[in-house]
């Protein structure tokens, strides 16, 4: 374990702004505080008037460095965007403290000379990739992988990392436990030759999702490679990058069906569409049996009704049998007793009848 020793008194401690300063004025260089001329192509910044000047880029004509370049309001409308130009600059050092950096600044002294940049046989071939990329457009990689995750598929993705990158191991610690729902394959690359890069493409073409990441650093200008570029626009994988750089953004990177500013960044993405899903999951099981319990609820009540309808019904019949049953004994009765009475009549009649004929017999 760790421990931590207090400094003793005697030793200073040092506030951020003091580190910066400190740090800062022991970068010297013979440039420093000195006019001299540069070369390069003109970006405008966001256009703000800081005291009457303008935080621009003056951009490297062959490759993606730059640096800010502090242009006065005075020469300002005299440039526009992509012009390459030849001017007189002051260099000087600026402490940004509250981001905890030291910035290198050119400020625009004089203007040589100033012409519209020209377009080289590469950045041709660059836009027209970039207008076929817009014509076959974006494979979705997050539908794709939802899909997957819901249908309880593994998705393979291949990851393309440097020779002696650790990369891998970034990707890893933020894929945490969504690992169980990818099969992961990492292949060493050679990522400063690109022809090494072309092959590697070619050959693991063909897996779910096929990445290339690298953790920052310099040569970024290789990823502007039209040749590069092309073989991505072949791919039938879910192509993706995640180059580990925040400045420039190469053609590669704009080339990819999905794009990430780092190897972590990525590593997050496959943990968080996992949980996602995982959610939605486990919502839509629930919702499900849901939605069983309520119809078999709203059958058992439709079963309930039916048999209480069919109950009342019975009742209701039996109750109109049992009365025509009554009405019908009612009379019978009546019947009875009239056939009674007319039987009484009838006995009395024959017994009167039966005593004249007597006595007519007895005249004779």
């Amino acid at each position: 374990m760790l421990t931590f020793d207090p400094a003793p008194e005697t030793q200073f401690s040092y506030t951020p702004a003091a580190l910066l300063h400190a740090v800062g004025n022991s970068l010297s260089s013979p440039l420093l505080n000195q006019v001299f001329a540069v070369k390069g192509i003109y970006k405008p910044g966001k256009g703000v008037n800081y005291n009457g000047a303008f935080y621009d880029i003056l951009k490297d004509e062959y490759t993606d460095s730059a640096i800010t370049l502090v242009t006065p309001e005075r020469l300002r409308p005299q440039l526009s965007n992509g012009q390459l130009i030849e001017a007189s600059v002051y260099l000087a050092k600026r402490f940004q403290l509250s981001a905890g950096r030291i910035d290198l600044l050119l400020t625009l002294n004089e203007l040589f000379s100033k012409k519209e940049h020209v377009i080289d046989e590469a950045q041709t071939r660059t836009f027209a990739l970039l207008q076929q990329k817009a014509r076959a457009g974006y494979k979705d990689a997050d539908s794709f992988i939802r899909q997957r995750l819901f249908q309880q598929q593994p998705v393979n993705v291949t990851i393309l990392v440097g020779q002696g990158a650790i990369v891998d191991q970034d990707i890893k610690h933020q894929v945490r436990e969504a690992m169980i729902a990818y099969e992961f394959k990492y292949g060493r690359v050679n990522l400063s030759q690109p022809a090494e890069i072309i092959k590697a493409l070619e050959t693991h073409d063909g897996a779910d999702i096929l990445i290339i990441a690298r953790g920052g650093g310099e040569n970024m200008a290789i990823f502007d490679n039209p040749a590069i570029g092309e073989t991505a626009l072949k791919l039938r994988s879910i192509f993706m990058t995640a180059l580990g750089h925040t400045t420039d953004e190469p053609l590669l990177q704009k080339l990819a069906d999905k794009a990430f500013i780092t190897p972590t960044a990525l590593g997050q993405y496959f943990h968080e569409l996992y949980s996602k899903a995982i959610d939605e999951i486990n919502g839509s099981k629930a919702k499900l049996i849901g939605d069983l319990t309520k119809q078999i609820e709203l059958s058992f009540q439709a079963r309930l009704h039916d048999l209480n309808t069919r109950l009342s019904e019975v009742t209701q019949n039996g109750k109109e049998a049992a009365l025509q049953a009554e009405n019908r004994i009612r009379g019978l009765s009546e019947r009875l007793g009239k056939t009674k009475a007319l039987n009484v009549a009838v006995m009395a009649a024959l017994a009167v009848l039966a005593g004249l004929l007597c006595i007519i017999l007895f005249r004779k």
